[in-house]
């Protein structure tokens, strides 16, 4: 994957980002109370400096004698810590004349709401905890919404207010009712609560990619520091062997993912993702797409890996059209800085703050501030900078007094550890004097208390936590705490409904999921690599598992692990980069239609059994019909897909021509640019392999209508029985179409049955550029579709279309085949010969799903002509892509776009006699797919390794098509210089 680099962190090399900096800046001021982050930015450049600008503060008055509002300087730019949290840092800027480099405000706004976020994360296939979203108003009692199953809850608010008040910890529904009658007239979000380790991801979403730095170990609501559950205590710099296995990775690639979402809205600069683990796998909490505190910490990583820290990656994603070529350090060992950020617990008036600077200590004895940087990369073992933020006067509970940071690690990698005896010690010599408040509003205490009374059984859930994960009965243990807090709920035990059923809520609660599953699949095809094979073994060791006696109450979490451990872990064929095969890229109602069918158990068998799927079934038949051009009278089935469309119809073929009986005479005639599923076809009809005749194709790839009719009349003077020919509407390989009427000819002189493979190729004849098929698509006896190709549809949907579709019946019917007459035979009136049809005789299925639905669907909602025009701009984009191919010096075209499908080489302009031309065509498509940008394979073309192009996807574009030749290009010359 692109964003998986040889080291712990990536970035952009230090040398590289400092030059181009300080070609492209006079100056770059940081705008926040606490100069902390411009501070750890080592070694300090001469441009970078620092304004006490941040939201909570008055603006300092501009000097005297300036110019009111001077224009804007775009080598002199700013850089806010938290720009969405008021108006100050713009208003400054505006004033002085810097440009603020603050990433857009709307989707700052989407992706800050916490509740919003939730999409945020299904674009980005990022899971989060099991939630449910409580409305602003008509809202249902507390109880609705309370899931028995959750010994522990979060319920969160949209608006992050940095004291931790947006986030209380609950633990039934009298606590959730609390909560909302606090917080009327407004969305809340109820969240399972993970008791798992939080990790916070920094990394900054670039003009063309994502760049991701380090992880840290979120401190969250230690009561040694904050008033409240929800608050944020600081952070400890971890490496990938400090977290239990597999999290450091898991957690660089969520950052990844949120990173490339949150670009493609127009995002840029520098954000945090915050996580927890949740039974060996991590849950998004939240984004911040803003600077975190943490930062400090992250630039003393950067730097000491020979990386720009990350203030200077935020400027150089907004000045750059593209960053600098991407680095990687690895993170020395010894390199463990954390910093903690210490509250006020309650309302208080602080007297005599420590001055910020660097301080020693020896035992309880602390002198300080010490002469010298405050850079935390360079604190002794015995020191600590304290970084004042509140000055003496009255502050609120939760306020924020000060960030203390460390040479070292402050605590356990634990989910909520107590500080360690000498992170404590620190804090209790640098704490400021501070005498409560008499006026401190009585209800914020009697809400710390309960805070405190749910700390304690938040500590609790931890532990049971810890003790799940060891011997992997997280679901178990879960199911007997919720029975044990809450008992057992009628309306919610599995042991009060029949077998094999859940109670109403249940199954709303996991469809709701579901939908959201999917919509965060359809609404992001290039939110992730393309090409994507994981290891046999890493798959059995996410998979594999005895057969579980007992289930689980967790649905969501279900499909959340089987969408983020099964589904996910494959190619994803729908990425508008995906250039290989003929990719399937679906659509949301043929997903729909698809569930629905599968509920309503729809057969289209036996008319009795399954009428109206049987009617939808040939209703969209005869659509089909007519979107292809086809006369009236001829009729079929859907299928699971081509192959066995192929099958079928073959089938048909060898019973009507061969009257049904094995003939070791028989000859079935293809070209070697056949589908192989031709060859299995005769496999499985008992033809051998002498008995399917392939023919080598003409000089244009196509099937050879004169040397077809040359050898069919040579098998017959033989003593052979010719009986059928298969052309081909789009051969795999290079789109090709065989010349399907001149074929039609030589099987009408010869008697042959003619099925014609149009499995890819056929949609064509949808749209203008395909009229010219219709008629030879007439005359053909057997026609093989495949909606689940051209037509966009999800797997599996296959088309058999015969132009006498009575012959189907003859070969499949029931009747000829039943060892009983009696089977099952239907005991109702009959009706008019032809009215009810049991479309389990036309075909080898007698139980067999609606798969015609999601066609019936997809072509209701959009309508026939999206269909041609979506077929239409496959076809030209590779036209488009071809024009590319034939301008580039470096590549030639070896076949011509044909049906949205080109084959082309890399040649390098002065090619030596050694120069291996089929290997460098399979190091290029090597090469592209480990690149993670795209999928592109090679294939065959008159005996040499080519790249094939299949550009069918309606979300490709021209500029998806450019970028793969472009790296193609740069493969290629690679491969030249190993050469």
């Amino acid at each position: 994957m692109r964003h998986r680099t040889a080291g712990d962190i990536e970035g952009v090399d230090a040398g590289t980002g400092l030059r181009l900096l300080a070609g492209l800046v006079d100056e770059v001021v940081w705008l926040d109370h606490c100069p902390a982050v411009s501070a750890s930015f080592q070694p300090a450049p001469p441009w970078l400096r620092h304004e006490p600008v941040s939201a909570w503060q008055p603006l300092p008055d501009p000097p005297p004698g300036r110019q009111p509002c001077p224009p804007p300087d775009p080598r002199r730019v700013c850089v806010s810590f938290a720009p969405e949290h008021g108006d100050n840092a713009r208003t400054w800027a505006r004033t002085h004349g810097y440009r603020l480099l603050a990433p857009d405000a709307g989707v700052t706004a989407w992706a800050a709401d916490k509740i919003s976020a939730t999409r945020l994360f299904a674009e980005a296939d990022v899971p989060v905890p099991p939630f449910v979203v409580i409305p602003a108003t008509g809202r249902e009692p507390a109880e609705a919404y309370w899931n028995g199953r959750w010994p522990l809850a979060v319920v969160q608010r949209a608006e992050n207010n940095l004291l931790g008040r947006g986030t209380v910890l609950v633990d039934g529904p009298s606590a959730l009712r609390a909560r909302l009658e606090a917080w009327p007239d407004e969305p809340v979000k109820l969240s399972r609560f993970c008791p798992g380790i939080s990790l916070t991801v920094t990394a900054c979403a670039g003009p063309d990619r994502t760049v991701v730095s380090a992880v840290s170990h979120q401190l969250v609501g230690l009561p040694e520091l904050a008033a409240s559950w929800g608050a944020h205590c600081g952070n400890q710099l971890v490496g990938p062997d400090d977290l239990p296995e597999g999290l450091y990775g898991q957690a660089r690639a969520a950052a990844y993912r949120v990173g490339e979402v949150l670009r493609g809205r127009g995002f840029r600069g520098a954000f945090g993702l915050d996580l927890v683990e949740d039974g060996g796998r991590l849950r998004a909490v939240e984004v911040n797409p803003r600077f975190q505190t943490v930062v400090s910490l992250v630039q003393a990583a950067e730097g000491a890996t020979g990386l720009l820290p990350s203030l200077g990656l935020h400027v150089l994603s907004f000045l750059l059209p593209v960053l600098p070529p991407p680095a990687a350090g690895r993170l020395p060992a010894g390199l463990r800085h954390s910093q903690l950020v210490v509250h006020a617990r309650t309302a208080a008036v602080v007297r005599r703050p420590p001055l910020t600077g660097r301080y020693r200590r020896d035992g309880g004895k602390v002198t300080g501030p010490l002469d010298g940087p405050p850079v935390v990369s360079r604190l002794a073992d015995d020191e600590a900078l304290w970084w004042a933020v509140a000055s003496s006067g009255p502050v609120i509970a939760g306020q924020e007094l000060a960030l203390v940071q460390f040479p070292g690690p402050v605590a356990e990698l634990l989910p909520r550890p107590p500080l360690r005896p000498d992170a404590s010690a620190w804090i209790a010599a640098l704490a400021p004097d501070a005498e409560e408040d008499g006026h401190a509003d009585k209800n914020a205490r009697n809400g710390e208390e309960e805070d405190g009374h749910t700390e304690q059984k938040s500590r609790n859930a931890e532990q049971e936590g810890r003790r799940a994960r060891k011997d992997h009965r997280n679901a178990q243990k879960d199911d007997q705490n919720a029975r044990q807090n809450d008992g057992r709920r009628a309306g919610d035990d599995l042991d009060d409904l029949p077998p094999l059923r859940l109670d109403e809520r249940r199954m709303r609660e996991a469809g709701r999921h579901a939908i959201d599953l999917v919509i965060g699949r359809l609404t992001t095809p290039g939110s992730r690599p393309p090409c994507h094979a994981p290891s046999p073994g890493a798959l059995r060791a996410a998979l594999d598992e005895p057969l579980p006696e007992h289930g689980t109450r967790d649905l969501p979490g279900l499909l959340d692990h089987v969408t983020e451990r099964a589904l996910a872990e494959a190619t994803r064929l729908d990425h508008p980069r995906c250039f290989a095969f003929v990719p399937s890229t679906g659509n949301f109602p043929a997903v729909l239609a698809d569930a629905l069918a599968s509920a309503y158990l729809s057969v289209p068998g036996a008319w009795l059994v399954g009428a109206g799927p049987t009617r939808i079934e040939l209703t969209t038949l005869r659509w089909l019909k007519a979107f292809l051009g086809l006369p009236d009278g001829h009729g079929g089935l859907f299928v699971s897909g081509g192959s066995t469309a192929n099958l079928t119809c073959l089938a048909v073929a060898r019973d009507h021509r061969l009257g049904g009986r094995p003939q070791p005479h028989a000859r079935l005639y293809c070209s070697s640019q056949a589908h192989p599923s031709v060859a299995q076809a005769a496999h499985l009809l008992g033809l051998t392999r002498e008995q399917l005749t392939v023919l080598p194709p003409d000089d244009d790839l196509r099937l050879d209508a004169d040397a077809l009719a040359e050898r069919v009349g040579r098998d017959r003077r033989a003593g052979l029985r010719p009986f059928a020919v298969v052309a081909t509407l789009g051969t795999t390989g290079t789109g090709t179409v065989d010349p399907l009427d001149r074929v039609a000819d030589v099987c009408r002189e010869e008697g042959l049955w003619l099925h014609v493979d149009g499995a890819h190729g056929a949609a064509v004849a949808g749209t203008p550029r395909g009229h010219h098929l219709r008629n030879a698509l007439g005359r053909a006896d057997s026609l093989t579709v495949d909606p689940h190709k051209w037509l966009f549809q999800p797997y599996e949907i296959g088309c058999v279309l015969l132009r006498r579709p009575e012959l189907l019946p003859e070969t499949f019917g029931l009747a000829r085949h039943a060892l009983d007459q009696g089977y099952l035979r239907p005991a109702h009136p009959a009706a008019p010969p032809g009215e009810e049809i049991n479309l389990s005789d036309y075909g080898p299925q007698q139980s067999r799903g609606l798969r015609a639905l999601k066609l019936w669907l997809s072509l209701k909602t959009f309508g026939a002509g999206a269909f041609r025009r979506a077929i239409e701009q496959g076809a030209e984009l590779a036209e488009y892509a071809a024009g590319l191919v034939e301008a580039h010096p470096e590549l030639e075209l070896v076949t011509p776009p044909s049906l949205a499908i080109l084959t082309f080489r890399y040649r390098p302009r002065n090619a030596s006699a050694t120069w291996d031309a089929d290997a460098a065509q399979a190091h290029i498509s090597r090469r592209v797919c480990a690149d993670g940008g795209a999928v592109l394979l090679t294939t065959t073309v008159r005996g040499a390794t080519v790249l094939r192009m299949c550009t069918i996807n309606p979300a490709s574009t021209r500029a998806d098509a450019a970028y793969v030749l472009d790296l193609v290009t740069r493969y290629g010359r690679e491969a030249g210089q190993d050469t």
